[in-house]
């Protein structure tokens, strides 16, 4: 019975964790771009220099997980990502200092590391099997859940982006105590061995390759939407906030996100992941057609929808690609996918010196449609 009542509460735990993390500060970060940079005078190469750093201690972050999560459990790993986050945030929303305030942000960028995979670990240790994949959408939708939220509160407060930040800190310190009350310890008895790279070697094996060549794809072409989306609207409409209507728009459509367990339970993995990809490829080419508004709220509202539902496949992916070793390989998936996002906007960074944004988007809709090379590969459907 208290197993039964713990399994709603770390998903909803979880859901609330990466609403701050991945709403608040990692979507938050490209939506109040403008404001860092009057706020603090700086370039925009600096400012994304910064943003790309935040990617390294997403990265250290993931590969703390990988290598203590089995000593210490998921349990503590999370209760760090939540800290590190809600501190992060803080410490940046107060400052005047830009050194201070890049040092912030790069303690907040541990926690998407520190805890995405941490939530796929304590799924697998304290849910049934049955209502696991339903678990993991829940959580991964967090994230939009965020966006949409932050966005909301960017038009209502007209931008002031220390309020937004220094709000979200202390939301992070709220369900970081819920987290505390909650968030169920380690059930067997921690070893107190260290992990072996003898350990990991089922990580690295040929079967793995679809999953992690899947993993690099979407981080090299979602961060460079991410990134150079908002940039794009602001530059082709004049309305006012067009980057957080525009942000707004994919958060809503992100939600569909939650229906990803269901989807797999009902069509299969594979048709599932077929057509997510498709939508995923088409939200972004469909930009080289037109730029009008209409289209533009359309990229918008399919790449949330297909964007989420793959963010919530990974983790359902993970847990049956290694049943024994969810939070490690969902660990050096996130590894892989961080890869791809620091070299996605310099790549594409690079290619938009010579030709104008609706070619940038096409490239990154037909490098999205190669995911379809790396389809799950499973012993049954799930």
């Amino acid at each position: 019975m208290t197993k039964k009542a713990q399994i709603p509460t770390v998903s909803l735990v979880g859901l609330l964790a990466l609403t701050i993390i991945f709403g608040w500060f990692r979507y938050g970060y490209g939506l109040l771009f403008s404001e860092f940079k009057e706020e603090f005078g700086l370039s925009t190469s600096l400012l994304g220099v910064i943003s790309s750093l935040t990617f390294v201690t997403f990265l250290a972050g993931a590969l703390i997980v990988v290598l203590f999560v089995v000593k210490f459990g998921a349990r503590h790993v999370i209760m760090a990502g939540i800290m590190t986050a809600s501190t992060g945030l803080l410490i940046a929303s107060l400052t005047d200092n830009w050194v201070i305030f890049a040092a912030a942000c790069l303690l907040a960028g541990f926690s998407p590391g520190l805890t995405w995979s941490s939530f796929s670990q304590c799924v697998n240790e304290h849910c049934p099997m049955n209502i696991q994949k339903r678990s993991l959408a829940i959580i991964s939708t967090g994230s939009t859940v965020g966006l949409i939220i932050i966005c909301l509160i960017y038009l209502f407060l007209d931008g002031n982006w220390r309020l937004i930040w220094g709000g979200g800190a202390v939301a992070g310190y709220l369900i970081y105590w819920w987290a505390y009350k909650t968030i169920p310890y380690k059930s067997e008895t921690p070893s107190a061995k260290r992990i072996r790279f003898a350990d990991l070697k089922p990580l690295l094996t040929s079967d793995k390759k679809p999953f992690y060549a899947s993993a690099f794809l979407f981080g090299f072409t979602e961060s460079t939407y991410w990134t150079y989306s908002a940039d794009f609207v602001q530059k082709n409409f004049s309305m006012a906030n067009s980057n957080a209507i525009f942000f707004l728009i994919t958060g809503i459509g992100g939600l569909a996100g939650l229906l990803g367990g269901e989807l797999i339970s009902r069509w299969g993995m594979r048709f599932t992941f077929t057509l997510t990809i498709i939508l995923y490829s088409l939200s972004m080419s469909v930009l080289f057609l037109s730029q009008g508004w209409l289209l533009v709220c359309f990229s918008g509202l399919t790449f949330g929808i297909s964007f989420m539902l793959y963010a919530a496949y990974l983790p359902i992916w993970s847990s049956k690609v290694f049943p024994k070793f969810p939070a490690q390989g969902f660990g050096i998936c996130i590894i892989v996918l961080n890869i791809g996002a620091i070299l996605g906007p310099a790549v594409f960074g690079w290619i938009l010196a010579y030709s104008a944004y609706s070619m940038i988007f096409l490239l990154l809709g037909i490098v999205g449609l190669l995911k379809v090379l790396s389809l799950p590969v499973v012993m049954e459907e799930f």
